[in-house]
């Protein structure tokens, strides 16, 4: 049976994922003209990475207060190949944290601007923000898998281990 740090983390993983679609669908719906489409499709994703907040809070808030740790290292078994790609995991997080960190304003800005109407303004700053958004949607699957498939998460017990 899973752990609650895995079920939390294949939860966090989830809402990841199906807001990437979302952003996906919405992009794809303002390409082909269809504003209401696209609207629907942003809203769907943004109420998805609001969830998905919500969740990777819970789990961390969960390691403090159940297992008396910040965080779960990367720490896959020596000499496995996942052992061997470290370095890119390290090379997609620090990055994929640092940006969601910068973008979450910017996407509230840029859902708030379409809400009130404001197009043009939408326009200019969703150009660099919803690349970055799905970026860092798409890597934060991918540290879900490192983290998953290492048998990183595996190695937080039920309580404390």
């Amino acid at each position: 049976m899973a752990s609650d740090v895995e079920l939390f983390s294949r939860a966090v993983a989830a809402f990841n994922a199906a807001a990437t679609l979302a952003l996906l669908v919405g992009y794809a719906r303002i390409r082909a003209g269809d504003r209401q489409g696209h609207g629907k499709a942003m809203g769907v994703a943004f109420v998805l990475s609001a969830l998905f907040l919500a969740v990777y809070l819970a789990s961390k808030a969960n390691l403090i207060l159940r297992h008396d740790r910040q965080n779960v290292a990367y720490a896959p078994e020596a000499g496995s190949a996942w052992a061997s790609l470290g370095w890119l995991y390290y090379l997609i997080l620090i990055p994929h944290v640092i940006l969601a960190i910068v973008v979450t304003p910017f996407v509230i800005r840029a859902v708030w601007l379409a809400t009130k109407g404001r197009f043009e303004e939408h326009k200019r700053l969703t150009r660099w923000v919803f690349p970055v958004w799905l970026y860092v949607s798409v890597t934060g699957i991918l540290v879900w898998v490192f983290m998953e498939f290492s048998g990183s998460l595996a190695k937080v017990g039920p309580l404390g281990g």
